[in-house]
């Protein structure tokens, strides 16, 4: 049995319908008589439906709503988040919400302790460092490059290569390690941190995981330890902690800054105090980001022009996003605007599928 959306028999606006139609004039004439005499059935709506003007008008609302742009959303999800930040302290405090609160609220304290973090920063994202702290965070190590991938002691990681024809960018990029054996699959497998543990799953890539040269079946996830070995087709990574020396260093110790542009291998120097402007050069308005990704092809084509910030503090690195379209990952997590969040070696930044790797050399 046909279900129709509106119901002929009761529309204010048949007549106009059946005006409107692309049926002949005779059928035309049999319609509206089979409504005047009530004996309109299923069939005779069926010759209505195709051109229902009440459809069309609910189009024509719907193709004019605006719709909300990338940045938009973004904008939202950081005032949500932050408005979310508040309301769980005022609670965790015993204070009452804000419209219960006097108009004038009573003057803060003199010695008003300093933020630890530059610009808006989410609660959840506090909590989940301080968890962080329980476990000595943990890494991979890349054979071929010797890169290092921090792992996030809470969230996931999706392990992959880009591919310019479907355009799916992973967290973290292994095509430069895989460009002699192209083993790697788009989403080759993923890891999960749940209070600094880690487990590993593969995500049905073609030339498998292996874990301790086991292979690790589609499905389940695996458990990982200190000095595992794991093989994402012909890639070789190594699972260890991070050394202490690089957890705790110090602002002031005699260290070199790097990226490393994972699609390519391409390794750009930073250096503290200037900040840097990560994008895309632009020559139809002559602007030139610090550090200019448009050179990476296919991978770096949803760059913004000035998508991301490195700015130094006590010569420590941060990351914030820019406002881009696309938006920007640390370590898998995306960051809000206004967030800026410190670098560590290891760590992995996500700008619109191009990933850039943070290391240091002493």
């Amino acid at each position: 049995m046909t279900a129709y959306k509106y119901n002929c028999r009761k529309c204010p606006i048949r007549n106009r319908c059946i005006e409107e139609s692309a049926n002949s004039p005779s059928v035309k004439e049999i319609v509206r008589h089979a409504f005047a005499n009530r004996t309109d059935t299923l069939e005779t709506w069926g010759l209505l439906q195709p051109n229902c003007l009440l459809i069309k008008a609910e189009r024509e609302r719907s193709s004019t709503v605006p719709q909300e742009s990338m940045l938009g959303r973004r904008l939202r999800l950081a005032r949500e988040a932050k408005e979310q930040a508040t309301r769980v302290s005022q609670e965790e405090a015993g204070q009452p919400p804000d419209y219960l609160r006097p108009a004038s609220p009573p003057a803060p304290p003199e010695e008003e302790e300093r933020p630890t973090t530059i610009g808006a920063v989410d609660a959840r994202l506090e909590s989940t460092q301080a968890d962080q702290r329980r476990l000595p965070p943990c890494w991979l190590t890349v054979g071929v490059s010797g890169r290092h991938i921090t792992l996030p002691a809470s969230g996931e990681l999706i392990f992959g290569r880009f591919d310019p024809n479907i355009g799916i960018p992973p967290d973290i990029d292994l095509t430069y390690e895989d460009q002699l054996t192209l083993t790697v699959s788009r989403r080759h497998a993923r890891i999960v941190g749940v209070d600094g543990h880690h487990t590993i799953e593969d995500l049905g890539s073609r030339y498998g995981v292996f874990l301790n040269r086991e292979p690790v079946r589609s499905g389940p996830s695996r458990p990982l330890g200190l000095g595992d070995r794991i093989a994402l087709g012909n890639a070789q990574l190594i699972y260890d902690a991070v050394p202490a020396r690089l957890t705790n260093m110090s602002p002031v110790a005699n260290v070199r800054h790097y990226l490393i542009v994972t699609p390519t291998g391409r390794r750009l120097t930073v250096a503290p105090p200037h900040d840097l402007v990560i994008g895309r050069a632009d020559r139809y308005i002559e602007f030139m980001p610090d550090i200019d990704l448009s050179r990476e092809g296919d991978v770096a084509v949803r760059v913004s022009r000035r998508h991301a910030i490195i700015t130094w503090r006590d010569r420590v690195p941060y990351l914030e996003d820019l406002g881009s379209g696309f938006g920007t990952r640390h370590n898998g997590q995306t960051l809000y605007l206004g967030q800026a969040i410190q670098l560590k070696p290891g760590d992995h930044i996500w700008l619109a599928g191009c990933v850039l790797a943070y290391d240091v050399e002493f």
